[in-house]
């Protein structure tokens, strides 16, 4: 037995030495927790770039429980605990955790980074040793990422529905078991990603062909296995993304809308291929209603039979306010009573957001008596309550989801109706008055060159993006959310440059909608009005986000490559090696054959010369390109070499054995044929290059100085 700070270590169970690591990585992760506060994880992260450090250590991790309506005072059992990546969310309301984990290095950082928590015990071993002394009464328990590993856990036949029967004789009557898990059939790996577990593709797809020790499920298998075990009572929840990193919680009851999933590239963890649009897949999938079996992830709720207290409202939805500082962090919630009424309240997801709950409620009294002259808008009502907002869930669709349905179906004519409504609903919203620059214009905005006296609103809900607008039956237009109002003077058009940027350039469709009417110029918003308007936005980012770094944001430092089908065959067709063969009557097209090219730059092949053959030629790629320590050599029986090639080429030559091409069908070609040699051995090293690429090498390929060293990087590649 072993207390770290108030945390308790039980050995009782573990064997002597660690039987799963990942190796030096968690001694050095020990280490970060114990010289770092939790406060700093997203620094620490983006500092270290490395994915086992974000995976263990971001507080995203914490989002697949930090949602969930714990009752408080619950005794919690958490199995495959880990690094505590989700300990701390449980012990937040729970009387007592319960922790089991059969690694001690991973349990130390769980113990280190929970240390002022007084609930905790981590029990080290492996579960099938370990749960054999633990009580039968717990509220909960949860498997975060863990039953995927049942056949390790537990073995035999049937190793998942042991591994489930297992766990829940730990449940009282009427408790819960909390699992999340990755979807075998998730979209995702259809689109192009590895398989999360052994980094192949469409290992799941396929049926675990190759791998023994792991597996997941689709959601008509998890059902299968649960109902064979005795249990009916189930709900299952969509995490999106993923159950690692979500930033949203859908529920059968409250499924995503078309054009509302479009954070699909996310991968930290390892390549992948990008075989299609996920977003315009996923629209398909919600028209159909499909999304509960291609949902990448699942979060299911399985209640033991048993005296079950009925809960006062059931959770549809939670959305996480991601990449914002703590003072701003919301979480989203649409919650049903039991008379079917839903409701949406925001809540704070730290004690630091508490002020900004009452700016938004301020908002909403200044935005109604602001609004109330012109009649455009209405606030969608807000009422504090227990440290948390509740507004009004309004019926209809959002203008945004609108015009996403009218594009669908080509009516482009009429989007532009409904869009130019939107605007003038905007613009028309309240009296405007002339720009004067404050130090909380600056504070937010920055200071940016903003013409006094341009058209501004004295309150200013810079957020009037189309997704936060709703026509109701009646016809009024309601505002959704306001929680960015300031009261000091914001340029209408900037509000309005926002409402078109969000929608015109986040999807495809919709940018290319944008070409077709040229909204910016339409509405006078000019290209250098744009460029301020985009300072101020990446300020404003910058303030929402304060010194936090979120999941999302590291993406562009270190995600790792997404790679698009088309281009990758592209690439793979410019880059492929002809050879052809010239039998008296010149070359053609049937008397030519591909050398497989699988090393891409580097290339190194043997060309063999039919008899009858009394000409070469080989064509080193299908574009303009660059080759480089360029050696053909004639080659005997043995493989002895015997004496250079003598050859032409239809290239630029650039430095010793180097040729610049500057067309799409380079060629190098064989002089003469040697008497005592039909092979010959070809060695290069090739750039693909693009046509300007080739035009400042050809252009500056006789200078000097810098040029010259600026055309020597190029070459380089």
């Amino acid at each position: 037995m072993e207390r770290i700070g108030n945390v308790i270590l039980d050995d009782t169970h573990y064997p002597g030495e660690d039987l799963y690591s990942d190796g030096a990585v968690e001694d050095h992760i020990l280490e970060l927790v114990r010289t770092y506060p939790e406060a700093e994880y997203p620094q620490v992260i983006a500092r270290e770039k490395d994915w086992a450090v974000m995976y263990h250590l971001a507080h995203e991790r914490e989002n697949i429980l930090s949602w969930y309506p714990f009752v408080p005072g619950a005794k919690v059992l958490e199995v495959g605990s880990g690094c505590g990546a989700v300990t701390g969310a449980v012990a937040a309301s729970a009387r007592s955790v319960t922790c089991i984990d059969l690694s001690k290095k991973r349990s130390m950082v769980n113990a280190v980074r929970h240390k002022e928590s007084s609930n905790i015990t981590i029990r080290l071993g492996n579960f099938q040793d370990v749960e054999k002394d633990l009580e039968n009464d717990f509220d909960y328990a949860t498997l975060i990422g863990v039953f995927e590993y049942g056949r390790g856990y537990i073995g035999g036949e049937k190793p998942y529905h042991g591994f489930l029967t297992t766990v829940m004789e730990h449940i009282r009557p009427g408790g819960k078991l909390l699992l999340a898990i990755e979807n075998k059939f998730g979209l995702k790996y259809w689109a192009g990603c590895r398989e999360d577990h052994v980094g192949t593709y469409f290992e799941g797809l396929e049926g675990y062909q190759h791998t023994e020790h792991v597996r997941t499920f689709s959601r008509p298998e998890l059902i299968r296995i649960m109902e064979e075990c005795g249990y009916t009572d189930y709900k299952f929840y969509y995490p999106y993304p993923d159950y690692k990193f979500p930033a949203a919680v859908y529920s059968d009851n409250y499924l995503p809308q078309p054009g509302e999933l479009n954070r699909n590239i996310c991968n930290f963890d390892r390549d992948r291929l990008v075989l299609m649009d996920e977003g315009k897949v996923y629209d398909q999938i919600l028209q159909d209603n499909l999304f509960p079996l291609y949902a990448n992830s699942f979060f299911v709720e399985i209640t033991k039979p048993g005296d079950v207290k009925q809960q006062p409202e059931q959770l549809l939805y939670t959305k996480y306010s991601s990449g914002r500082s703590k003072q701003f962090s919301m979480q989203t919630r649409i919650v049903r009573d039991r008379d079917g009424k839903n409701t949406v309240y925001k809540k704070a997801e730290y004690p630091e957001g508490q002020t900004f709950l009452a700016h938004i409620a301020e908002a909403a009294k200044q935005l109604s008596g602001f609004w109330e002259e012109r009649g455009q808008f209405s606030v969608n009502r807000c009422v504090p309550r227990d440290g948390s907002i509740e507004f009004e869930y309004l019926q209809g669709l959002t203008v945004e989801e609108e015009l996403d349905g009218l594009l669908s179906q080509g009516n482009t004519q009429e989007a532009a109706k409904l869009l130019r409504e939107a605007v003038g609903k905007i613009c028309g919203s309240a009296r405007a008055e002339k720009f004067e620059m404050t130090p909380g214009f600056r504070q937010v905005f920055g200071d940016v060159q903003i013409p006094a006296g341009e058209p501004s609103f004295a309150v200013a809900d810079v957020d009037l993006i189309f997704s936060n607008l709703r026509k109701t039956a009646d016809g009024r237009w309601n505002v959704l959310d306001y929680e960015w109002t300031f009261f000091f003077a914001v340029p209408v058009k900037y509000i309005l440059f926002r409402a078109l940027h969000y929608y015109l350039e986040s999807a495809p469709i919709r940018a290319e909608f944008g070409r077709l009417f040229d909204f910016y110029e339409e509405f006078g918003i000019t290209s250098g009005q744009q460029e301020i308007y985009r300072q101020m936005e990446r300020q404003f980012q910058k303030y929402v986000a304060g010194s936090d770094i979120s999941a999302g944001s590291l993406y562009h430092m270190m995600g790792k490559q997404a790679l698009p089908l088309g281009e990758l065959l592209a690439e793979t067709e410019r880059r492929k090696v002809q050879v052809y063969l010239d039998y008296g009557q010149g070359f053609c097209e049937e008397n030519s054959y591909f050398v497989e090219n699988r090393s891409g730059k580097e290339l190194h092949y043997i060309v063999t010369i039919p008899e009858q053959a009394v000409g070469v030629t080989i064509d080193p790629a299908f574009s303009a390109c660059f080759l480089k320590e360029v050696s053909l050599t004639w080659i005997g029986e043995e493989g002895e070499r015997l004496a250079p090639v003598r050859y032409e080429t239809t290239g630029y030559r650039a430095g010793k054995d180097g040729y610049v091409f500057d067309n799409s069908d380079p060629k190098i070609i064989i002089k003469e044929i040697m008497e005592t040699s039909r092979r010959i051995e070809v060695s290069y090293r090739i750039n693909i290059l693009e046509e300007e690429t080739v035009e400042l090498l050809l252009g500056k390929m006789d200078t000097k100085g810098r040029d010259r060293k600026k055309v020597r990087r190029l070459i380089k590649g």
